[in-house]
């Protein structure tokens, strides 16, 4: 039998660098990690994506900005002054040795398993603002944190609300945050926190809601202003900045790729990844403070018009009919949710589309889950790579082993894939070097 031409297996795959152990996330925990196995002698490469591409504020990745930043954000030689002064440990991972690659972000990781044999060992995926690359590497730990629950409330896709990483990550790490009258939702020390830090910075806390209460975010363009219930009266507070602090979860996209175990731990903030084989998870991302979330989503989420997904404007209600996406003009099935059994989120995500646009569900995954999981917790939706959104020129670049990029096109020596639905394949068709050729084809 011949070797399927289009098929990954005996491809070489060009890594621009082999280390012993590559650290992501350089907060507090990733590095110490890193610092720590430098100084075992291992060869060490610590990645951190701060600081971001100036569009990637916009898509709110890896925190909801909230377009609350100003015009600092595009000079990266600034922003990266401003990283590393936030960081002093950086300072001292550097002059031990660790190797450290500001403003790179991983966006995979492959390590071989049932799923994929390829790699004899762990590699991952990395990319700057110019190219995107692999590094071979023994060992991985991630330092990736964790990232804010937002409440559906109305208004919540207004510029103005941002999260609680978001505002720290803005106020702290980039000194960029442009916002003055602040409300902060969300009691625990995530939120105390978020009041210090406002007040610490000279901005003006006009109103903290630490108890679950129905709230409307007020504004047309940008966040003007919050309501909120008072028992039976409704109370209005001018701002323009509203830092939702109610809740945080583990980052679990990138130990999903590498292979590691995800469960629902509440006692961990949600779902939380484990270690697993070469792969180790420290920090946020390892596990946060008990969910304190379920109280503000149950108030948001009992309104069937409440905005759950904003990217494919999916109400809650549409989630319980489990109808399709409107402009498809078709109903959900009689029982709803009902109709499915025992509920998958990737189900619900691919007939309704909630989880499904450009935030890849990084603002409604939490509130998706909590509709689901009247009874008992639903399974996590998957993830698959790329976990960064990455423009088609930065993936171009990638380097690849020539015998696998002159099979590229043909995906899997489907003939027909470059011919309109309407002719007929000729049967002589075939694939040379990922293009289709044979006497009958039309030129």
């Amino acid at each position: 039998m011949n070797a399927d031409p289009t098929s990954v297996a005996g491809k070489n795959f060009p890594l621009r660098g082999q280390f012993d152990h590559v650290v992501i996330g350089a907060g507090k925990a990733g590095v110490a990690a890193a610092r720590a196995t430098v100084a075992s002698g291992a060869r060490t490469l610590l990645v951190d994506e701060h600081p971001l591409d100036p569009g990637l504020f916009g898509l709110d990745v890896p925190y909801l900005f909230g377009a609350r930043f100003d015009a600092g954000i595009r000079n990266a030689a600034r922003m990266e002054e401003r990283v590393v002064a936030a960081r002093s440990d950086l300072v001292a991972a550097m002059e031990e040795g660790v190797e450290v690659a500001l403003g790179t972000a991983a966006w995979g990781g492959f390590v071989k398993g049932p799923a994929s044999r390829v790699f004899a060992a762990p590699v991952i995926g990395l990319a700057d603002r110019e190219a995107a690359w692999l590094v071979g590497c023994e060992r991985i730990t991630l330092a990736i944190g964790a990232r804010d629950v937002v409440i559906p409330c109305a208004g919540w896709t207004l510029p103005g609300v941002v999260g609680a990483q978001g505002f720290d990550a803005l106020l702290r790490l980039y000194g960029a945050f442009s916002g003055r009258r602040i409300v902060v939702i969300g009691g625990g020390a995530l939120a105390e926190g978020a009041v210090a830090a406002a007040r610490a910075a000279g901005l003006d806390p006009v109103l903290h809601l630490a108890s679950p209460v129905p709230l409307r975010i007020e504004g047309f363009d940008e966040v003007t202003g919050i309501g909120w219930r008072d028992r039976e009266i409704w109370r209005e507070i001018a701002c323009d900045t509203v830092v939702m602090a109610v809740d945080t979860v583990p980052m679990v996209d990138l130990p999903e790729l590498l292979g590691c175990p995800v469960a629902w731990d509440p006692a961990r903030g949600g779902f939380a990844a484990a270690a697993q084989g070469p792969v180790a998870v420290v920090g946020d991302a390892a596990g946060t403070a008990p969910a304190e979330r379920g109280a503000w989503l149950d108030l948001a989420l009992a309104e069937d018009h409440a905005l759950v997904c904003a990217c494919e404007d999916v109400s809650a209600g549409d989630l319980r009919a489990l109808r399709p996406p409107r402009y498809l003009g078709a109903a959900g099935p009689e029982a709803g949710l009902g109709a499915l059994g025992v509920l998958n989120q990737d189900q619900v995500k691919r007939l309704t589309r909630a989880g499904m646009g450009p935030c890849q569900g990084r603002r409604c995954r939490e509130s998706v889950h909590a509709l689901l999981s009247q009874d008992r917790p639903a399974p996590l939706a998957s993830h698959r790579a790329p976990v960064r959104p990455l423009p088609l020129s930065v993936l171009a670049a990638l380097e690849e082993d020539p015998a696998l990029r002159a099979n590229w096109t043909g995906w899997f020596g489907i003939a027909a894939q470059w011919l309109p639905h309407w002719e007929p394949v000729p049967d002589n068709a075939e694939f040379i070097g990922g293009r289709l050729s044979g006497e009958d084809v039309v030129k």
